[in-house]
Order: C-alpha cells, then sequence, then structure tokens
C-alpha cells in the first residue's frame, strides 16, 4: 500500500553477475511513503546490523543467496481514457449513509483525528510491519504527516468516505510537476470492509488527480504480493503489474 522506494539498487539475476539498475524518480523515504531508508534502518535494527541489498527483477522468481524480506509488486495505472472512466463508474457508485470527501493538502479539521484513526489500520496489511513504524495517529501526528508529505513541495491528495461526520477509508496520493504521480496508504476500518470503500476513494482520487494535474500519465505503487485485498483493488480502478522489488537480506 505504498509507493515505489527511493535509492539506487544493485541486482542479481540468475546466471549473470551483478547489474546497476537505474535510480528511481525520488526519494520515498518519508513517513508513511513505503520501503525506503526507515524500512532499511528498521530490518537493520532487528538484525544486528547485517548488511541489507534489496534488488527488482524482472521476470526472476529467485535469489541465488539470501532471504527474501518483503516481495512487492510495482504496479502502474496509466491514466487513459478507459481507466479514467472506469474510475468514473466507480466512484459513481456510493454506498447509501456514504460521501466521497476529497481535499488537498491539510485535512480539514473536523476530520483529521478520524483520519488518523483510519491511517493506523495500514499496519493490518500483510507485511506492514516491516515497512511502517507503528505510531498513534491523534491529530497532531495527521499534522506532521502532512508536513512530511508536502515537504518536497509535492501536492498531497487525500479521499475519504465519511460517515457519521467520520472518516471510515481513505487514500493518499502525491504528484509534482513529472508525468507520474504516487499512490501511498490506503486503508479501510475493520468494521465496513468489504463494502467496496477501498476502490471507490482511490477511483475518487484517481479522478481529483487528473482534474488537478492534467500533465500526469501514471500513477504508480507498490504492493505486497501477500495483500491479496489490496491487488484486487488495484486491479479494479485500472492498475498493471510491471515489475516485482525484493527486500532481500544478504
Amino acid at each position: 500500500m505504498a509507493g515505489p522506494p527511493g535509492r539506487r539498487r544493485s541486482g542479481r539475476r540468475r546466471g549473470r553477475g551483478p547489474r546497476r539498475l537505474p535510480a528511481p524518480r525520488r526519494s520515498l523515504a518519508r513517513a508513511g511513503a513505503g520501503v525506503g531508508a526507515a524500512l532499511l534502518a528498521r530490518v537493520r535494527a532487528g538484525t544486528g546490523g547485517v548488511p541489507l541489498r534489496t534488488t527488482v527483477l524482472d521476470g526472476d522468481d529467485e535469489v541465488p543467496h539470501g532471504e527474501v524480506l518483503l516481495r512487492l509488486e510495482l504496479h502502474e495505472q496509466p491514466l487513459t481514457d478507459a481507466v479514467l472512466r472506469r474510475c468514473r463508474d466507480l466512484a459513481a457508485a456510493v454506498p447509501p449513509g456514504y460521501e466521497v470527501v476529497q481535499w488537498r493538502g491539510a485535512a480539514p479539521e473536523h476530520l483529521a483525528g478520524s483520519l488518523g484513526r483510519v491511517l493506523g489500520h495500514v499496519l493490518d496489511a500483510p507485511g506492514a510491519g516491516l515497512q511502517l513504524a507503528p505510531r498513534a495517529w491523534d491529530t497532531a501526528a495527521v499534522r506532521r504527516w502532512e508536513r512530511a508529505m508536502t515537504g518536497g513541495g509535492d501536492d498531497l491528495l487525500v479521499c475519504a468516505a465519511v460517515t457519521g461526520g467520520a472518516v471510515v477509508a481513505a487514500t493518499v496520493l502525491t504528484a509534482g510537476d513529472g508525468p507520474v504521480a504516487e499512490q501511498h496508504d490506503t486503508a479501510v476500518l475493520p468494521g465496513v470492509r468489504r463494502l467496496g470503500l477501498g476502490r471507490l476513494v482511490k477511483a475518487a482520487n484517481t479522478l481529483a488527480l487528473h482534474r488537478l494535474h492534467p500533465a500526469t500519465r501514471t500513477v504508480a505503487v507498490t504492493v505486497n504480493e501477500a495483500n491479496l485485498p489490496m491487488l484486487a483493488v488495484n486491479r479494479a480502478v485500472g492498475y498493471t503489474w510491471r515489475r516485482t522489488r525484493l527486500l532481500v537480506l544478504v
């Protein structure tokens, strides 16, 4: 449920020597942004400082040496007419008793606390404990997170499903000047899962992105391949698999 890593990686493919990979677009080692410096620091702390290597494998399934800690899928959502049409259909299917609320930057004051409660459930996803540090998501933490997400000048786009005046599902995008936006956390409270709220907010946020950043052509996200519900949500809103990224302990 997080964006792609932001470090130059070294890789090894079966029957070949090491290869240097191209530098990703930009660093995502920040609160809630995915596998990056924060993840490496946490894993190192749990392994006594043993050296780590992460590798991107395009089609390979095996690593000759080392232990795979996480197997992640990089998905991309091309903002084609067909994908946008699909998102419009999904965004129009709002369950009775819910409303969709979208904003840029800081959350409305009356929604910040409940947004924090939803974001705390990102850790429910498989492997999320490796990717994200636990935190108490009160309003102050939400405000710190918002500042971190926009500190590099990016536009923070959040879309939430709201009922009874509280956020119960939310998803997060960041967009800059380039053609690729980055999908970050998506979470739904346990009591309202299986209602399609994850699809709803992701689809609505894609439409907001297209409206506010018409030059953006693609949205990228990295998902743990064990997170089957989120993989299904991604397929529903038009994401397709691009490659597999492994975090390997060597």
